[in-house]
């Protein structure tokens, strides 16, 4: 395919809103880690990683975009088995911080295997749907598809990081309701969350989870421990105002106030520098993001296709309001990080995956010429 063609099959306004988040990511991550060296000279340490990783990852999107989705299908399987390897090793080899063990060591780069898993569970669920066997019509389609998600499911729950293993039920759900799922039988799964959420709260989640949920309902509570993060997001954005202090001119930012301001709480960050104006355009950027993914889904050549593309809106959408939400004190605090503008090699490079599977399935739906 040529180069002129290959442009006029790419969807052009999903590759320009992911642009933009992400160069508006690069702005924000600069900011909320800026600081001044001994020297004298200001250091941009974590946006130049991001940056670096950033350019040859575009390149490599070009190359994702033209290999046929459609080969997937018969890896799918194959990669639902190397995604539980790769969660599993995480567990024996894996590094720990911030109380949790989720990374894995690769020379100087520190990857996050719960961030690909979320893709390479998009790819292995859309197979599984297509199956002649999973009836979603019926209750015994839907065991077979619980079944599927339990094991990625509980090794992500295990490391411990309930919010991302909240992000795969999230997918599942999406995926099968774009596949057809009887109404009354989502009604019914969802009476029985609720009636396993005490089992989830005395014998599953640990104490600081629960910890957080009680602080959603009062940060005032804990406000040097738990509710510290909330509490301070929620200055942060509110002195923000309109149109916000500027870059590189917030003051709960800049001086350390907010943590994990560049990577959990970089929201907070554009409400305190870029006020109610700066959020609206964010708000915005993502509403087109979700309504592309949301035209590719409708518009994909085969079951394949629409169920990865509905996977990935569903991904993307619940990150973004659990991330937005705990900054504004509706959700509980996670480790969900906001797609394209928290600072995660790992997190960048799946989501920039994603839209090269996105872009790939827009390439070859159903009024597509090849």
């Amino acid at each position: 395919m040529s180069g002129g063609r290959w442009w006029q099959q790419t969807d052009r306004v999903l590759l320009a809103v992911t642009l933009l988040l992400v160069l508006l990511g690069l702005m924000l991550i600069a900011s909320a880690t800026f600081h001044v060296g001994r020297d004298g000279a200001a250091e941009y340490g974590y946006v130049l990683r991001q940056g670096g990783f950033f350019l040859p990852l575009v390149l490599g999107l070009g190359f994702l975009q033209r290999y046929d989705y459609r080969r997937l299908f018969r890896r799918a399987y194959w990669l639902y088995g190397l995604n539980l390897l790769m969660l599993a090793a995480v567990m024996a080899v894996g590094v720990s911080a911030l109380g949790a063990q989720r990374w894995i060591q690769i020379g100087p780069v520190s990857l996050q295997p719960s961030e690909f898993a979320k893709l390479l569970y998009i790819i292995s669920l859309a197979r599984f749907l297509c199956s002649a066997r999973v009836n979603l019509q019926r209750w015994r389609g839907l065991v077979w598809t619980v079944l599927f998600l339990l094991p990625p499911f509980m090794l992500v729950l295990l490391q411990p990081d309930l919010g991302t293993s909240l992000v795969f039920c999230a997918i599942t759900l999406g995926m099968i309701y774009i596949a057809g799922v009887r109404p009354a039988i989502l009604q019914r799964m969802f009476l029985g969350g609720l009636a396993l959420l005490p089992v989830m709260w005395f014998f599953v989640m640990k104490d600081y989870q629960r910890n957080r949920i009680l602080v959603l309902l009062d940060p005032e509570s804990d406000p040097f421990n738990a509710g510290y993060h909330v509490i301070q997001s929620k200055i942060a954005i509110g002195s923000g105002g309109l149109i916000g202090k500027g870059l590189f001119e917030g003051t709960q930012s800049q001086l350390n106030f907010l943590p994990e301001n560049h990577t959990d709480f970089i929201f907070a960050v554009l409400g305190e520098e870029w006020g109610l104006v700066g959020a609206l355009v964010l708000l915005l950027l993502y509403f087109v993001l979700l309504y592309r993914g949301v035209s590719i889904a409708a518009s994909a050549q085969d079951e394949f296709g629409r169920y990865a593309a509905a996977g990935i809106v569903a991904m993307w959408l619940f990150q973004i309001l659990v991330n937005i939400g705990m900054t504004v004190g509706l959700m509980p605090v996670t480790g969900i990080p906001l797609p394209f503008l928290s600072y995660g090699v790992s997190s960048l490079t799946a989501n920039l995956c994603a839209v090269a599977l996105l872009l790939n399935i827009y390439m070859r739906r159903k009024t597509a010429l090849f």
